[in-house]
């Protein structure tokens, strides 16, 4: 906008070729008649200075706005840092670990099964025996028979193996449940980590929508600042167009000035050259007129043709209106003639007919 103003206070009024009457209507009195009449004294200073002070109030508030919000970002970031995020254990849980301890239970309730069926036989096998020597008790000490001893005696050798049996079955189910019970530990601490990580994590993104909340009420403030400067901006830039335009426009007045003053001079000759062959043709007629009175006027009737005797029209080619003014420039509606318009001195570039 300053260059814009430096070249139209640079640019110097033609008052004499113009005619203008601007400092003449001017309030600074005798003393503007020494002043200089440049295209600068066409445009309202004040309103210009006033559109400048509104970009940068909406300029200097948003650059406030943007330093506070940044405050309260560094704010928000520092009290995320401050959150303690543990590390989990490096421990891969994958859902082949997660079967595995589903083998490792159900092979543990399979020997379980067996187990009971081992447990079950002996519990068979000693209520035989029971029965057995509570029928012996009960016949007065008969003595078994060397078949029943066999088998009773078959049992009885058959017990320690299935101990042996059962004790292996149990160590295997002991060794399982030592397996899964560590898994069960690692996967537990893994889970807890992961758990307090997630809460770490939550923790952070509460902080995050607390600084959302605080910062809605100024984004909408800077939204409607952007928009404002946005605006003022545009028809700041809409105004140092208009003003270019109205730059060029004057050097397009000068050439016009040139062009109407040929073609008044070209007008002006075609007048002098039409007065000077009606004046001819004129004379001519009266020259004609006189003879043919002369010659047969003295034999007609007076009241024959009474206008006989009337001399001929006299046609006067004039110049009407104020032949020396020459129109100003015309005003031509742009995209920011309105904006301008307010900022033009009133009555110093207006609409002017041809006078």
């Amino acid at each position: 906008m300053a260059m814009v103003i430096e070249l139209l206070k640079s640019r110097e009024v033609a008052e004499k070729e113009l005619r203008s009457q601007y400092l003449a209507n001017s309030s600074e009195g005798a003393g503007a008649a020494d002043k200089k009449h440049t295209l600068y004294d066409h445009i309202d200073q004040e309103a210009v200075n006033a559109l400048e002070l509104r970009t940068r109030e909406c300029v200097g508030e948003l650059s406030a706005i943007s330093k506070d919000e940044l405050e309260l970002c560094r704010e928000a970031l520092k009290r995320i840092e401050e959150v303690e995020v543990p590390t989990a254990e490096d421990i891969s849980v994958t859902w082949a670990g997660v079967k595995e301890i589903d083998r490792l239970v159900k092979e543990s309730q399979e020997v379980m099964k067996d187990m009971e069926q081992d447990l079950a036989s002996m519990d068979r096998h000693c209520d035989q025996l029971r029965d057995t020597i509570r029928d012996l008790e009960a016949d007065g000490g008969s003595v078994l028979s060397i078949n029943d001893y066999n088998v009773l005696l078959r049992d009885t050798e058959e017990i320690p193996a299935i101990v042996a049996e059962l004790q292996d079955l149990v160590d295997g189910i002991q060794r399982r449940a030592d397996e899964t019970n560590v898994r069960y530990l690692q996967y537990t601490a893994f889970f807890d980590d992961n758990k307090r990580q997630f809460d770490a994590v939550a923790r952070i993104a509460e902080l995050a929508h607390e600084y959302t909340e605080k910062t809605a009420e100024t984004q909408a403030r800077f939204a409607q600042l952007a928009r404002e400067a946005d605006m003022a901006l545009s028809d700041t830039w809409g105004l140092i167009s208009w003003y270019r335009s109205f730059h060029t426009a004057y050097d397009s007045l000068i050439e016009e000035m040139q062009r109407r003053r040929q073609a008044q001079r070209q007008q002006h000759a075609a007048v002098e050259d039409m007065r000077a062959r009606l004046e001819s043709m004129y004379m001519e007629e009266v020259r004609v007129r006189t003879e043919f009175v002369d010659r047969a006027g003295p034999f007609l009737p007076s009241d024959l043709c009474p206008f006989i005797q009337d001399p001929p029209p006299y046609f006067v080619v004039e110049e009407t209106g104020d032949v020396g003014r020459l129109a100003s420039v015309q005003s031509h509606e742009t995209r920011y003639s309105k904006v301008a318009s307010a900022m033009m001195v009133e009555g110093t570039v207006a609409s002017h007919g041809e006078s």
